[in-house]
């Protein structure tokens, strides 16, 4: 996969959206005799917001000093792209009688008007976003946030680092090595590198199944998608989404399967490593932990391994120190011989505790299927249409500004975009 994009690159991707939109509305405009005024109005605003998002792109490019970490959604950059797309796809669709100058777009009057509203927000988030000094407080205005950049970013230190929360001085070393036989934390890591700066939203913001999922016990989702279709970086986003909610009374866990690393497809890994993060975000079930470490490790006798049964009970005992957990599990369809060993875990998990959300993420196999079928609600995943269009648009846009690509028509640049898009199929 491709470096990820820049921010600058991002918000400029958006800028080729708005020129095929103005094209368009130009286009119309000439076509329509005594064209209604709110089309004019909506054709300037267009204008205006084109060039805001280049003044946007190319200050997000100066203040860009390499040092972001990727934890801002550019949600309202993204609601901007949403709308543009919306209206690129409605204006290739109209049709102009050109001997009567008339436009055939049924209720094209209280469109207009609400296009208007949309691009006036737009364009009122982006004047706001301009007036930021570092890249971290620009971020923090495109983003859903309404808190100071760095109390969100001293939140983020805490919740993306939450597997190396340990107490250094302790012995707890032991502790640590004994359940920690993989960092899922490198995985999680790798998968926000990965991710472009609005990958996901339409699943993070958009989908209700997801928003139901976050916000009630007891839900569970399944994930599943073809090889490609960038289920790995929708983990890390969903991983995000849990850490956001977390409180003394909310925690996340989460785990990464590798078909290339047998011990990350042990049933008795994904327990201990579940446990052993949950009791890092509660003393009282980090208690709990080291009890049933030293239950396993008698000062008087040899040490025992765990086993499922027993890393079962150890993890419903500190579950019930919680309002809500979530766990996220990527790469169910790679553990091999294993994996109804590890459907078999996860499901006993989810069913017996009453506090628990959890998302799996796989390849659509059968023999998952008709294990998770009735207790987890399915979401096909493919790499959604609107964040290949993000991919493309800015790609191409950034290629224009580097030189590698002359500028060409926005009618023929609307084309090659519908054309990559259409071409990923999902992938």
């Amino acid at each position: 996969m491709a470096d990820p994009l820049s921010v600058a690159a991002s918000i400029a991707g958006v800028i080729s959206l708005a020129d095929v939109v103005f094209t368009r509305l130009v286009k119309y405009g000439k076509a329509v005799k005594n064209a209604e005024n709110d089309l004019k109005e909506l054709t300037k605003d267009i204008n205006r917001l084109g060039g805001s998002l280049d003044s946007l792109s190319r200050l997000a490019r100066a203040l860009d000093d390499g040092s972001f970490h990727r934890n801002f959604r550019m949600d309202y950059i993204d609601d901007c792209s949403e709308t543009l797309e919306e209206m690129k796809e409605k204006l290739g669709k109209i049709e102009v009688d050109s001997a009567k100058g008339k436009l055939f777009w049924p209720g094209r009057s209280s469109r207009l008007k609400a296009w208007r509203e949309d691009i006036s927000r737009h364009q009122e988030m982006i004047s706001t976003a301009l007036s930021a000094d570092t890249l971290q407080a620009l971020l923090q205005i495109l983003s859903h946030e309404n808190r100071r950049a760095e109390e969100i970013l001293s939140e983020i230190r805490d919740t993306r680092s939450i597997v190396s929360r340990v107490d250094k001085e302790s012995r707890d070393s032991k502790v640590q090595a004994f359940f920690l036989k993989c960092n899922p934390q490198e995985n999680y890591e790798m998968s926000l590198q990965l991710r472009h700066p609005r990958t996901g939203l339409w699943l993070i913001n958009r989908l209700p199944k997801f928003q139901h999922w976050l916000s009630a016990p007891k839900s569970n989702l399944w994930l599943k998608g073809i090889p490609g279709a960038g289920k790995t970086v929708l983990a890390g986003s969903i991983i995000e989404a849990a850490l956001g909610k977390s409180t003394d009374s909310i925690a996340t866990a989460f785990f990464f399967c590798d078909y290339k690393e047998p011990i990350t497809q042990s049933p008795e890994t994904i327990l201990g490593v579940f446990a052993y993060q949950l009791a890092l975000q509660n003393d009282d079930a980090y208690k709990v932990l080291v009890q049933y470490y030293d239950e396993l490790h008698p000062k008087q006798g040899l040490p025992r391994s765990p086993n499922v049964s027993s890393l079962e009970v150890l993890l419903h005992n500190i579950l019930k120190m919680y309002d809500h957990v979530y766990f996220i599990l990527d790469g169910l369809d790679e553990c091999g011989n294993m994996t109804e060993d590890v459907i078999d875990v996860l499901l006993h998990v989810s069913i017996e505790a009453d506090n628990v959300s959890g998302a799996l993420l796989s390849r659509d196999e059968d023999v998952i299927r008709d294990r998770l079928s009735g207790c987890y609600v399915s979401i096909e995943v493919a790499a959604h249409k609107h964040d290949i269009m993000e991919y493309v648009t800015a790609q191409i846009q950034e290629r224009i500004r580097v030189g590698k690509l002359a500028p060409y028509d926005p009618e023929l640049k609307a084309e090659i975009i519908q054309g990559l898009v259409d071409g990923a199929k999902g992938m």
